[in-house]
């Protein structure tokens, strides 16, 4: 279930297989593959990386038609700029596609890395309402707002001394971004929730108003 903790890092569950670099340009959003799927008129004016391994699966399937659920319009791998990502001290040509999950509920992943390889950051983009979410990890988080937005602090959780999290409530549901220190950020004494505020601040601006 995306909603377990695993392998000490974020409360969904999360791997790493290897993706691409977003070296694409920018164009419209209307020009993304149909994979993008969910986004409203009112976004045609967004742009997102076009790099063909970045691009989000179709969200199309027997099991999501079956659910009801909307689509996950935010897609954190595409919609979040480079720039951005520099600004918060990662290294956008880390930028891979997570382990997407696109069946009942929804989750679009993407992870980054900073320059010396000691933090990895796992952006987790779903369709698993707030209350659900509630429910699930309410135990563990810390109510919070970032730019005004709904959200909630993990921090310290047993198991995961590791990793950080700050959940965002969106209008699909929920995205969770969580910081974990890698092997060599453990030998430093790394904090994860060092600078997860400052991170949450730029993919909420990513994920946009609309959303």
């Amino acid at each position: 279930m995306k909603l377990g903790v695993i392998a000490g890092c974020v409360l969904v569950s999360l791997a790493a297989p290897a993706c691409s670099s977003s070296s694409g340009t920018a164009v419209p959003e209307t020009s993304v593959p149909t994979g993008s799927s969910g986004a409203t008129a009112s976004q045609s004016a967004r742009t997102t990386l076009t790099e063909a391994k970045l691009q989000p699966p179709s969200q199309d399937n027997k099991y999501t038609q079956s659910t009801g659920r909307q689509k996950v319009v935010f897609d954190p791998c595409t919609w979040i700029g480079a720039a951005d990502i520099e600004s918060v001290g990662l290294h956008s040509e880390s930028r891979r596609r997570g382990p997407d999950l696109v069946a009942e509920y929804t989750y679009l992943t993407c992870i980054f890395r900073n320059p010396d390889n000691t933090m990895s950051l796992h952006v987790d983009s779903g369709n698993v309402s707030w209350d659900e979410n509630l429910r699930k990890n309410g135990a563990w988080l810390q109510p919070t707002t970032v730019n005004g937005r709904q959200a909630g602090l993990v921090r310290g959780q047993p198991g995961g001394e590791d990793a950080c999290q700050v959940h965002l409530q969106s209008k699909v549901g929920v995205v969770i971004v969580g910081n974990l220190v890698l092997s060599l950020g453990k030998t430093q004494n790394l904090d994860p929730c060092a600078n997860i505020m400052d991170i949450a601040s730029v993919v909420e601006k990513s994920i946009g108003t609309e959303n």
